[in-house]
C-alpha cells in the first residue's frame, strides 16, 4: 500500500485501506472508496463526460448522504408527474450539486436518454426541471441515473426545499457556534498571555495557557475551517485558485506557525487562524440570512396556492393533492379557500379576492364562464370550478419560476468581477510572497514577516467583490417580485437601469383594454346581422377589440357558432368556411383583400370593418378609455429622463387624439408589427436603449427586439413569453416604480464594486507595510462582505421611482 492517504477519484473522500476499490478504465487507474463511486466514474466516463473531473470545484469531498442507496419507484413519483398532452414534467430536488459542473453533468447526461426532451438544472436553488416523453421514459429510470451519477434526488415539494434550508442552516450554525464558542475561550487564554509578556508570567504557566489555546483552535481550524481548507485544496488540485484558497493559507500559516513557535517558546498567534474562520462564517451567515430575505416574497406566493383541493368524481367528493389535478377536472372550492389552480367557474356565482395575485384592492363578481387565478380567496359560496391548467403551470407557479430564473441570470456588469476575480488570487498571493521575503531580507525576523504576509492573504479575500453584484441582483428581483414586477434576469434588471427611450403601444397598455362599441354602421341589412358576422370571425381571437365585440353580441342575445379563425398581426381575422372567407379588421387589411371601402369618418375612434369576401357589410366603432394612471406614469417616467413616444397600429387619427391627451411629443400611428419592430431598430442603431411596452401578438416582435419589453399580466401569452419586463398586476403605475428600482440597483451595484475596489486597493498596500495585524485583516475582510450585503439589503424596502 502506499504511504500516502488514497482520495476516490469520483467523490474525493480519504479510502480507508478496508474499502479501497481500484479499477482499470480506458487505460488508466483509479481508486474508490466504494463500487457505487466506481460505477459512477464509469457512466461519466463512458459517456464522454471527463471534463466533469476538470471543472468541478467542490468545497468539500463527499456525496450526500443516501446516494447509490435511496430508490423511488414509478408508482410513488406518478404523484409529482405533471402531464401535458404527450408531455410530462417533473421537478426535481437535487442534493450533493457542488458546482456549476455539476449542473452541467447532470444536464448532458439526461438530455442523452432516449426519451428527455428536455433538462435544466438551476443551481441557486438546487432543483432540475426534467420535461420526457412518458410512453419512452419513466420518472423512476431518470431518478436511477441521477443516482447512479452520486447525487441524490428528491421529488420536488416545498417540505423538501424547506428541509434542504434548514440543513444549510443547521451546518453553518453549528460551524460557526462552535467557532465562536472556542474563539470566546480562546481570547480568555490569549489576554492572559498578552497580560504575561507584559506583566511577567512563569514559563509552566505560560506553555499551559499556549497549549490550551492550541487545544481549542484546532476544530476551528480543522472543522469549523473545513469548507474553506478543502475548497483551497481543490482550487489547487484543478489549478482554478480561488477565495478558499487565500483563506486557506492565511489560517494554516497562522496555525502552524503558531505551534512551531509554541515549541520554541516564541509569542503564538492561535487567535488569529481562529478569527480569520469565526469572521468568515459570520460574513457567510449574513449572507445566507440575506438570501433567505431576498426569496421570501417568492416563498409567500408559492405558499398562496394550497396544497389540497376538493376534486369532484361524479357524485362524491375527495381530497387530493393539488399536484394531482388534471385540465377538465371538476373542484370545488368553499368560502375561505383559496383556488389551487387557474380553473373557469362552472357552476355558481360568488365574489373573489385577487388582491394578492391581480392588485385589484375590492373583490370581484365571478361567474360561469368567468376565469379565476391560483392564490385568489373564494369569499362568498362554494362554487364548482373546472382546472384550465395544472398547478406547475398555473399563474402563481410560473411567477415563481420567472423569478428564479431571474436570480440565475448574471447582470453583464458581473462579468467586470468574474474577470478581475480569475487572476486576483494569483496576484495576491504573489504580493503576499513578496511581502514575506522582504521583511525577512530586511531583517524584521521570520515572525514579522509571516504575520504581515498571513495579513496580506486573509485581507484582501475577493469576498466582496464577488458578492457585489449577485446579492444586489438576488435582493432587487425579490423585491420586484413582492411588488408585482418580474425581471427576468440581472441582465434584464442592468438593461433597464440604462433605459433611454420608451415605445408605448396604445391599445390595452395606455387604454383600458376594454373597448366599447360606440355605433354600429351596416351597408345593408341590420346592426345584430352586420354584429353578428364580426363576432362570429372575432370568437376565437383574444384581442381586447374582439373580446369587445363578442361580449356585445352575447349580451344582446345573439347566437354565435365558435370557430376557429386566423389572426393577421396588426390588421385582423379570417374565418374560411365551406362557402365563404370572412374577414374582420382595419382598413388596411380590408384594402389589402381587395374589398371596397366607403371614404374615411376620419375620427379618433377605432373602426373595425367587416366583408364576406369581397363584398363589405360595413363598420363597428369603438372606443376605448384611456387608463386613468396613464397620464401620470407616463409624466413620472419622463421624470426619469427617458424619452416617450406613441407607437400605435391604431390609424392617424386616432393615434394623434391619444398623442395630445397624453402629452407625447412625438407618434407613429398604422404599425403593423414589422413597422413597430424596424422602428425599435431604428432608434437602437441611434444610440438610444429602448424599452417597448405592449400587449398584444402584434407587439411580440417589438418586444423581442427592444433593449427591454415589456408587457402586464392578463395580455396574451405570447407578448408575456417575448417580454423581458412582467407587470404581474394590472397596474400601470408598477412601470416607472420598476425603471426606478433598476436604476437603483443598477447604482447600488456600482457603489458595491466601487466599494471592493477601493478596500482591496487601501488594504492590499498596509497589510504590507506592517500596519494591520491579522486579526483586524480578517475583521475587515467580513466587515466589506457585510457592508456590500447590507447596502444590496437597502433595495429590499425599495419604493421604485420615487427613490431613483
Amino acid at each position: 500500500m502506499p504511504d500516502t492517504q488514497l482520495t476516490c477519484d469520483h467523490c474525493g473522500l480519504d479510502i480507508p485501506p478496508p474499502d479501497l476499490v481500484e479499477a482499470t478504465i480506458n487505460g488508466s487507474h483509479h481508486n474508490f472508496c466504494c463500487r457505487g463511486c466506481e460505477g459512477a466514474y464509469r457512466i461519466i466516463s463512458g459517456a464522454g463526460l471527463d471534463d466533469f473531473y476538470r471543472k468541478r470545484t467542490w468545497e468539500e469531498p463527499g456525496l450526500p448522504q443516501g446516494a447509490f442507496e435511496t430508490q423511488y419507484d414509478d408508482e410513488y413519483l406518478e404523484k409529482f408527474v405533471h402531464r401535458n398532452n404527450d408531455e410530462a414534467e417533473i421537478s426535481i430536488l437535487l442534493e450533493g450539486l457542488r458546482c456549476a459542473a455539476c449542473v452541467w453533468l447532470n444536464e448532458r447526461v439526461l438530455t442523452r436518454l432516449d426519451g428527455i426532451l428536455k433538462a435544466q438544472v438551476n443551481y441557486s436553488t438546487h432543483r432540475a426541471s426534467v420535461t420526457f416523453d412518458p410512453d419512452r421514459m419513466s420518472p423512476g429510470k431518470i431518478f436511477d441515473t441521477i443516482r447512479a451519477l452520486g447525487y441524490l434526488p428528491r421529488p420536488f415539494s416545498k417540505d423538501a426545499v424547506l428541509l434542504a434550508a434548514a440543513r444549510e442552516k443547521k451546518s453553518l450554525l453549528m460551524r460557526f457556534g462552535t467557532a465562536a464558542f472556542l474563539s470566546i475561550h480562546l481570547m480568555g487564554y490569549s489576554i492572559a498571555l498578552y497580560a504575561g509578556y507584559f506583566q511577567g508570567m512563569s514559563a509552566d504557566a505560560r506553555s499551559l495557557l499556549q497549549y490550551l489555546a492550541w487545544l481549542v483552535t484546532t476544530p476551528v481550524v480543522f472543522y469549523s475551517g473545513f469548507p474553506f481548507l478543502h475548497g483551497a485544496l481543490r482550487s489547487l488540485r484543478h489549478r482554478a485558485p480561488n477565495m478558499d484558497l487565500l483563506i486557506g493559507l492565511g489560517v494554516v500559516t497562522a496555525y502552524t506557525y503558531s505551534i512551531y513557535a509554541m515549541l520554541t517558546d516564541n509569542e503564538v498567534y492561535f487567535e488569529t487562524a481562529a478569527m480569520i474562520v469565526t469572521l468568515i462564517l459570520l460574513g457567510r451567515l449574513f449572507e445566507y440570512n440575506a438570501r433567505q430575505r431576498a426569496s421570501a416574497g417568492v416563498d409567500r406566493l408559492l405558499r398562496l396556492a394550497p396544497d389540497m383541493a376538493t376534486l369532484r368524481k361524479g357524485d362524491d367528493l375527495v381530497q387530493v393533492e393539488s399536484s394531482q389535478l388534471y385540465k377538465g377536472d371538476s373542484i370545488l372550492v368553499r368560502p375561505g379557500e383559496r383556488f389551487p389552480v387557474d380553473a373557469r367557474v362552472l357552476v355558481g356565482e360568488t365574489e373573489v379576492d385577487e388582491s394578492v395575485v391581480s392588485g385589484e384592492p375590492f373583490p370581484v363578481a365571478r361567474k360561469p364562464g368567468d376565469q379565476v387565478l391560483s392564490g385568489s380567496l373564494n369569499l362568498i359560496t362554494a362554487i364548482t370550478v373546472e382546472v384550465e391548467q395544472i398547478a406547475a403551470h398555473s399563474f402563481v407557479a410560473r411567477v415563481a419560476r420567472l423569478v428564479e430564473e431571474a436570480q440565475a441570470r448574471k447582470a453583464p456588469v458581473q462579468a467586470i468581477a468574474d474577470r478581475v476575480a480569475a487572476v486576483f488570487v494569483p496576484f495576491v498571493i504573489l504580493i503576499a510572497a513578496a511581502t514575506l521575503a522582504w521583511w525577512h531580507f530586511i531583517g524584521a525576523g521570520l515572525e514579522t514577516a509571516m504575520l504581515n504576509a498571513v495579513t496580506v492573504l486573509v485581507v484582501a479575500c475577493p469576498c466582496a467583490l464577488g458578492l457585489a453584484t449577485p446579492t444586489a441582483v438576488l435582493v432587487a428581483t425579490g423585491a420586484a417580485a413582492a411588488a408585482g414586477i418580474l425581471f427576468r434576469g440581472g441582465d434584464v434588471l442592468e438593461a433597464a437601469g440604462r433605459i433611454t427611450m420608451a415605445g408605448f403601444d396604445k391599445t390595452g397598455t395606455l387604454s383600458l383594454g376594454q373597448p366599447k362599441i360606440v355605433y354600429i354602421k351596416p351597408v345593408t341589412g341590420s346592426a345584430e346581422e352586420l354584429l353578428k358576422l364580426a363576432a362570429q370571425a372575432e370568437s376565437g381571437s383574444n384581442h381586447p377589440l374582439a373580446r369587445a365585440i363578442v361580449h356585445e353580441a352575447r349580451h344582446r342575445n345573439i347566437a354565435i357558432l365558435s370557430q376557429h379563425s386566423t389572426t393577421m398581426p396588426g390588421r385582423g381575422v379570417l374565418l374560411e368556411t365551406d362557402t365563404a372567407k370572412l374577414r374582420a379588421g382595419s382598413r388596411v387589411f380590408m384594402q389589402e383583400s381587395e374589398v371596397e371601402l366607403p371614404p374615411s369618418t376620419r375620427d379618433s375612434n377605432t373602426e373595425i370593418h367587416v366583408a364576406v369576401n369581397s363584398d363589405y357589410k360595413g363598420s363597428i366603432t369603438l372606443e376605448d378609455p384611456m387608463r386613468q394612471e396613464a397620464e401620470q406614469v407616463l409624466q413620472a417616467v419622463r421624470r426619469l429622463g427617458i424619452k416617450t413616444v406613441l407607437v400605435t397600429g391604431d390609424h392617424e387619427q386616432a393615434g394623434r387624439a391619444a398623442a395630445e391627451k397624453l402629452g407625447f411629443g412625438s407618434f407613429h400611428a398604422s404599425m403593423d408589427p414589422a413597422a413597430k419592430t424596424e422602428w425599435v431598430r431604428e432608434m437602437t442603431a441611434k444610440g438610444e436603449t429602448v424599452l417597448m411596452v405592449g400587449d398584444g401578438i402584434n407587439d411580440s416582435p417589438a418586444l423581442s427586439a427592444a433593449a427591454v419589453g415589456c408587457a402586464m399580466s392578463g395580455t396574451t401569452d405570447i407578448a408575456l413569453e417575448s417580454s423581458d419586463l412582467v407587470l404581474t398586476r394590472q397596474d400601470l403605475q408598477r412601470l416607472p416604480q420598476a425603471l426606478g428600482l433598476a436604476r437603483k440597483s443598477l447604482w447600488i451595484i456600482r457603489q458595491n464594486l466601487f466599494w471592493a475596489f477601493t478596500y482591496n486597493l487601501v488594504a492590499l498596500p498596509l497589510a504590507a507595510m506592517g500596519k494591520l495585524a491579522p486579526v483586524y485583516a480578517a475583521a475587515a475582510m467580513a466587515f466589506s462582505s457585510v457592508c456590500v450585503l447590507a447596502n444590496s439589503l437597502r433595495l429590499a424596502g425599495n419604493k421604485g421611482a420615487d427613490n431613483a
